[in-house]
């Protein structure tokens, strides 16, 4: 997603379909980080120090995973699972740095730049109620690369655990790799 699609689905759209979530998820952080939430989860997570990055990378992830569920386990955050000494899930780690830099691209760079893949045939499958890259985006990309297919999965939502998913990406590539000539 882009930022601004990071931005309002941790923000706006955690608060409207989540409220004790995003609840959960803003007191995790200082008061004075609150206003801020997103740049200051990834600035905690990219932190050294253990004590700051476990709390953030815990809570981030598993908001993250109520977001990308159709029907998430949990809806709130588990605050001694968050400042426990468990494992820490590495994702908040990558998706700090790449966030933070914005993916190394450029603002709609993506978008501007997807007539370059017009040789190359694709299919994006998509969830219709996917609160983290939502479906105009994904609309928008296949507008723009000629080779494209853009698949709607009902019912589903980010994760590739929610039904049905799996099984469109599963068909995605075998109809991909049909279409390739060797």
């Amino acid at each position: 997603g882009t930022r601004a699609e990071v931005e309002a689905a941790f923000g706006p759209a955690l608060a409207r379909f989540y409220p004790d979530l995003h609840r959960d998820f803003l007191e995790i952080l200082p008061d004075d980080a609150r206003s801020a939430a997103v740049a200051s989860y990834w600035q905690r997570i990219l932190d050294p120090d253990p004590a700051v990055h476990g709390p953030a990378a815990r809570a981030w992830h598993d908001t993250e995973r109520a977001l990308s569920e159709v029907k998430p386990g949990r809806t709130r955050l588990d605050r001694l699972a968050i400042r426990s000494g468990n494992a820490i899930p590495a994702t908040p780690f990558m998706e700090a740095h790449y966030f933070q830099n914005d993916c190394f691209m450029a603002p709609d760079q993506l978008l501007r730049d997807a007539g370059k893949l017009a040789g190359i045939p694709g299919i994006i499958v998509q969830g219709r109620y996917d609160l983290l890259c939502p479906p105009a985006t994904s609309q928008a990309l296949a507008a723009r690369w000629p080779r494209a297919e853009i698949r709607i999965l009902e019912g589903a939502g980010h994760t590739l655990y929610d039904p049905g998913v799996r099984d469109a990406v599963m068909k995605a590539i075998a109809d991909i790799a049909s279409r390739i000539t060797m």
